[in-house]
């Protein structure tokens, strides 16, 4: 019973955009660095393994699960997190799961969701994290496969 209230704590965010399932599949294996950092690996599969990086600071990720045009997980195995005022974050989201799930709601309409597992008000880059996702996921996504310049 209580581990379905710590499910409900972890970052959560759906946006519907006009695209279509193939596109946003894409943009979460092949073309992050399009929307969110630099990708080092193009995923194809599961157990494929990727870094996410701006410079300094970088995610690793192994794709946990892996079903083509209807959802992704990846979960980070190194981190090297760095932000401002922030001591102790670097290795936060090691452990963490990104649960990402693709569903039409109508022709050209998609909704995209991202459950960040881990990602709990109680860890330190919570309030900056979220923050960050929300433009991500809102802004640079869904722009991007919308078309519009960001």
């Amino acid at each position: 019973m209580s581990s379905h209230k710590e499910e409900n704590r972890d970052y959560r965010k759906t946006v519907l955009i006009s695209s279509n399932k193939e596109d946003v599949f894409k943009s979460l294996t092949e073309e992050i660095s399009n929307w969110w950092g630099n990708m080092d690996n193009i995923v194809r599969k599961e157990g494929d393994i990727f870094t996410i990086s701006w410079g300094e600071p970088w995610f690793q990720f192994r794709v946990i699960e892996y079903s083509a045009f209807n959802s992704i997980a990846w979960e980070c195995i190194d981190c090297n997190l760095i932000i401002d005022n922030l001591v102790g974050i670097d290795k936060e989201w090691v452990g963490t799961k990104l649960q990402w799930n693709i569903k039409p709601i109508r022709k050209n309409k998609i909704e995209v969701s991202l459950v960040h597992q881990g990602l709990i008000p109680e860890i330190k880059c919570y309030k900056f994290c979220s923050a960050t996702w929300d433009s991500f996921i809102g802004n640079s996504l869904k722009n991007y496969l919308e078309g519009v310049e960001n």
